[in-house]
């Protein structure tokens, strides 16, 4: 059984009315068909090859924070890679 949705909410302590906002819906924030492990490992292929989309997830990582990604190339790209290849911390067998 997959799951059909996975929401993203952020919070922003220093807003007028302090609340959690829907920030994306995963499949459609990045292009993805399903949520199954196929069109995961298909996005995290698209990390290696496209820049804007991995600074999609960087910046959307660190919830628009101050680090302001502009760039990232081959070497940032494989990391972005690395990162999400698996669902074990540091764990880099991957790569």
């Amino acid at each position: 059984m997959l799951p059909i949705q996975i929401e993203t909410y952020r919070f922003d302590p220093n807003a007028p009315n302090p609340e959690f906002v829907l920030d994306h819906e995963l499949t459609s924030y990045y292009d993805m068909p399903n949520l199954s492990p196929a069109s995961f490992d298909a996005l995290n292929s698209r990390f290696l090859a496209e820049e804007d989309l991995a600074l999609k997830y960087l910046k959307t990582k660190s919830q628009q924070g101050p680090k302001g990604y502009t760039t990232c190339d081959e070497v940032c790209r494989q990391s972005v890679y690395c990162d999400v290849s698996t669902s074990t911390y540091h764990d880099s067998r991957v790569c």
